[in-house]
């Protein structure tokens, strides 16, 4: 319960450290949490399993939606670090943070897929307004194509990746199962 509290903390710092951290021209502060994020997740009994394979799904899919907002002419990200064009590394930093916190704090949501996505359809949306109202993300667009664009890529994607994680985990654990140490 402990490891659960502690992803959960960092998580939710994440999302201040990174954004208000962009919205004053520091990319660093987001990174540095994830830095320790990943120190604590690499410690002994920590990590479960499919975690590493959701930060190597994510983190590239994450740039790419992001990049592909900016590219859209949606959105506009402040701290535009490493190029203006493309998702920024605090926008990374998230990407990871959330693929760390998927089969930890967030794991119970896993079960309830389709509440989940219908919530992350106003949720999400929601937080790209919190973050622009900080300044650290600019609406391009009219406002009902960044709640569109945000709330349906939000509400599809991560049922989806959800049922990732469930679907590795169940087969890690089957290999435990089965062979006595995993592989």
């Amino acid at each position: 319960m402990t490891n659960k509290i502690i992803n959960f903390l960092l998580f939710h710092f994440m999302w201040p450290a990174c954004v208000i951290g962009a919205a004053y021209g520091l990319w660093w502060p987001g990174v540095l949490l994830l830095a320790i994020f990943i120190i604590w997740h690499s410690l002994p009994g920590v990590a479960a399993a499919g975690d590493v394979r959701l930060v190597v799904l994510m983190l590239p899919l994450g740039i790419a939606l992001d990049t592909l907002w900016i590219q859209l002419g949606i959105l506009e990200y402040a701290t535009p670090l490493p190029w203006p064009g493309i998702a920024p590394v605090w926008i990374a930093a998230l990407w990871v943070g959330l693929a760390l916190a998927i089969n930890h704090c967030l794991l119970k949501l896993q079960q309830y897929r389709l509440v989940t996505g219908l919530v992350l359809m106003v949720v999400s949306p929601f937080s790209y307004f919190c973050a622009s109202k900080l300044g650290a993300v600019e609406w391009l667009a009219p406002a009902w194509q960044v709640v569109l664009a945000t709330g349906l890529s939000w509400a599809i994607l991560i049922p989806w990746i959800f049922t990732l994680a469930t679907s590795w985990r169940q087969q890690d654990n089957n290999q435990i199962n089965e062979y006595g140490v995993q592989s």
